[in-house]
């Protein structure tokens, strides 16, 4: 295959297209960037009670992105590095689109305005204002789509300096809230025309062409988030114990993504503000000083995190195949990343998974293409996103000893197990342990939900669809389980060096720290079978969370 055979010539021995020398493949990458930020700030105290802050300044972003990519063919390195390129490689590559120069091009602007004001009487009551007013590049040159202007007011009361407000054990309560618009300019998108040059591929006329990769979509716009929060901060008996709590609910809408189109203009696909979301959540810690004495102090830290997020407009469904990945996809009233499954109706009487469809019948399987009747025929697991999380730190310390031990925690959502069954194997294939339990004769569908390895001739010559089985059997609700965890994160002993021993060498401190990190699994479910919850198999090289042991030594000066 890597020899040249002529079109023009077919009677013609195929020819070496690289008789000597060899390859000298050169990237390079270019970034030209600057940030200009000027801001002015006014302060003014009136009568000691009225304190008035205003700060106004504008920023502007300047990015220049150029990449190459270089392809020396034939280079003679033990002759002096002198090159000498086949006339037939260069045609060789031609005919297989391989192109031996590319050069890329990006260019990136971006201005922004703000305003903020800032105003307290007697450090009771503090009201808090900003405007920003941005402009991109990016999307294009309308004046409705490029520039936005966002916002966002806050207001606090500490009602610990009320005269009302008396109690020896309160040290400082706060309620605070905050409302406003804020914006993103999306992943990677442009409200401009997107022409794009390519090479023909024809054997011979070979010449360069444009063609459209995005249309122009001059309605293309930022997207946006109204969010209000509402929250109390408190400290009582002499601060030992202090915390926070949150509620918030954000409403994100012309959220950017692809969707189809009627193909006039020539795409099929492109990219718009297409949904809308709804989040609701609450947030909670709790700091506390447990015990205290002359050379020991034991203190915790608990926080906890809760939302439920909901798609309220969604201009283009996933595809079932889209919806059934381990990822999750986004349904119309459904989470941001909900997790769908086939419908498993068990093993058949040859071992093969079965499924049923959106009717109630008995397939192998499914349309993976259909996009209208994806609610009737796969089953919503629940959000692939934790909507809950949080931590447990306590913190021991022992005069120059610190120990610090963290549990972090997750919880409300669910798992896809990672993908281990097919119709065929090879030596070069490593199988779950799970296969110990698999069919292997008449009416052991009974008793397991493990497939039958396939014989070739039955794959081959039955039906076609026992090889598709296997692939929806790794996406169906037999292969789903609950993702809650509890993992000990992280534990650090640390020894601080005595002041006088620092000294010696000259140092103001010392310490010396030993720390293991993603050391055990305190808690999961017994259907991960050894998986674990916060790994994804996301494409290339995926690995677990590592257990690490470093040590470490730190110096003052």
């Amino acid at each position: 295959p890597l020899l040249f055979r002529d079109p023009n010539d077919p009677g013609a021995q195929p020819k070496v297209v690289l008789p000597e020398g060899g390859f000298n493949n050169v990237n390079e990458d270019e970034l030209n960037n600057f940030y200009i930020r000027n801001s002015i700030e006014w302060s003014h105290v009136i009568n000691s009670r009225h304190n008035i802050n205003v700060l106004a300044g504008q920023e502007i972003k300047y990015t220049n992105r150029q990449s190459s990519r270089v392809d020396g063919i034939g280079v003679v390195y033990e002759n002096g590095g002198i090159v000498n390129t086949d006339p037939l490689m260069i045609e060789f590559l031609n005919r297989q689109g391989i192109r031996t120069y590319a050069l890329g091009v990006d260019k990136e602007r971006f201005a922004g305005l703000f305003l903020n004001g800032a105003y307290a009487y007697q450090e009771k009551y503090i009201f808090n204002g900003t405007i920003r007013y941005d402009g991109s590049n990016r999307l294009g040159k309308s004046q409705k789509a490029r520039y936005l202007p966002t916002w966002n007011v806050s207001a606090a009361w500490n009602l610990d300096r009320e005269s009302f407000i008396d109690f020896p054990w309160l040290d400082y309560l706060k309620i605070r809230a905050t409302y406003g618009l804020s914006a993103n300019l999306g992943p990677n998108t442009s409200a401009l025309l997107n022409l794009r040059s390519g090479v023909t591929l024809r054997p011979t006329d070979v010449e360069s062409y444009l063609y459209i990769q995005d249309l122009e979509n001059a309605n293309l716009t930022w997207e946006k988030l109204n969010e209000l929060n509402a929250g109390i901060d408190f400290g009582i008996f002499k601060n030992t114990v202090s915390g926070t709590l949150d509620v918030y609910s954000r409403d994100c809408f012309d959220l950017i993504g692809v969707l189809q189109t009627s193909g006039v203009g020539g795409n099929a696909y492109k990219t718009g503000n297409y949904a809308d979301m709804k989040t609701q959540g609450i947030e909670f810690s709790i700091n506390t000083v447990n015990l205290r004495f002359k050379d020991f102090t034991w203190s915790t830290n608990f926080n906890v995190g809760y939302n439920q997020d909901r798609i309220t407009r969604l201009d283009f469904n996933p595809r079932i195949g889209d919806a059934i990945v381990q990822g999750g996809a986004p349904i119309l009233g459904g989470p941001r990343r909900g997790l769908f499954s086939t419908r498993f109706a068990g093993l058949d009487e040859r071992g093969i998974p079965t499924f049923f469809d959106g009717s109630g019948e008995i397939v192998y399987n499914y349309d993976l293409q259909d996009r209208e009747n994806l609610r009737d025929i796969l089953k919503y697991e629940g959000s692939a996103e934790p909507q809950g999380a949080g931590g447990l730190n306590n913190a021991f310390t022992f005069r120059n000893f610190t120990l610090n031990v963290f549990l972090s925690y997750k919880f409300g959502y669910k798992i896809r197990l990672d993908d281990a069954f097919s119709p065929r194997y090879t030596d070069f294939s490593s199988l779950s342990r799970s296969f110990v339990n698999r069919w292997v004769v008449p009416g052991d569908e009974e008793f397991t939900d493990i497939p039958v390895i396939l014989d070739n001739n039955v794959l081959s010559a039955e039906n076609p669809d026992f090889q598709y089985a296997y692939d929806l059997y790794n996406k169906s609700t037999a292969r789903v389980a609950d993702g809650t965890y509890v993992r000990l994160k992280s534990i650090r002993l640390g020894y601080a060096l005595p002041a006088t021993w620092a000294r010696k060498i000259r140092a103001s401190n010392a310490q010396i720290a030993i720390v293991g990190q993603n050391l055990y699994l305190l808690y999961y479910v017994a259907k991960l079978n050894g998986q674990d919850p916060e790994f994804f198999q996301s494409g290339g090289v995926a690995l677990p969370q590592p257990r690490l042991i470093t040590t470490s030594i730190s110096v003052g000066f």
